[in-house]
């Protein structure tokens, strides 16, 4: 069975993701990730060198550490139709993190039967259905493209200071730990979704979605461990919700 390829970019927080059977002539990047540690002061992606080592079944794993403050690992395995995103990170602080946490993007403007700048195929859970993005109710920050979300399950947005500070997050929304989009003729999608998740994040502008993984509360020399998957499959948005549901429970 043909598995997705993946090319880490040696040096950065970054990989591509080509052969996906789904989407045959298309390219998919990872930010892996764009920061991570403790919510309240994450590293982000200039603060720390990665380093990247091949692992059977063409999968990769990049590791990173900042010395007094964080080390981290992701795994990313490849499949048939998904790639998973096996996140793990330390904390060397003496400080405890409220809310561990790793901000993975997932790029899809570079595919252009999926890429989405109007937002108008991206697809949520919200209130035990499936929406559209664009009709759950959104606050524009400083940068009208971007929207954070609380999701259910996790802390109020307004308790996680990296998505408070964005400052574009609707009030009174909390929305199931996946974000979609769905290709231009209706017939496939991608999609992330964390388990557990902290919050999502959406950009127009760069068509990349984010489901953040969430690695509970670690004091100094404690560790936390999220799953991370990104989906590209050819199914109807309802038949995948069910499937990813089903899978994200025994994952647990």
């Amino acid at each position: 069975m043909a598995r997705i390829t993946l090319t880490p970019a040696p040096g950065q927080m970054s990989a591509s993701a080509t052969d996906v059977p789904a989407f045959p002539d298309e390219r998919f990047g990872f930010g892996i990730p764009e920061c991570i540690g403790d919510s309240a002061r994450p590293v982000w992606f200039g603060g720390v060198e990665p380093k990247w080592e091949e692992r059977d079944g063409g999968a990769f794993e990049t590791s990173g550490r900042v010395e007094g403050e964080l080390e981290y690992s992701a795994l990313l395995t490849p499949f048939e139709d998904h790639v998973d995103l096996n996140m793990k990170v330390t904390n060397l602080s003496d400080r405890d993190w409220a809310h561990a946490m790793a901000f993975n993007c997932f790029q899809c403007g570079g595919a252009l039967s999926v890429g989405d700048h109007e937002c108008l195929r991206h697809w949520v859970g919200w209130r035990g259905e499936l929406r559209r993005l664009i009709e759950v109710p959104r606050h524009c920050g400083p940068r009208p493209a971007v929207q954070l979300y609380g999701v259910d399950g996790a802390p109020p947005w307004e308790d996680i200071p990296f998505v408070a500070r964005f400052a574009c997050s609707p009030p009174d929304v909390a929305l199931e730990g996946w974000m979609a989009i769905v290709s231009r003729d209706g017939s496939r999608l991608v999609a992330t979704v964390s388990r557990p998740c902290l919050c999502l994040f959406q950009n127009m502008e760069y068509s990349c979605i984010h489901a953040s993984p969430w690695m509970g509360r670690l004091g100094p020399g404690e560790t936390g461990t999220a799953l991370n998957r990104a989906y590209f499959v050819e199914s109807s948005l309802e038949a995948w919700h069910a499937r990813m549901v089903t899978e994200m429970a025994e994952e647990g």
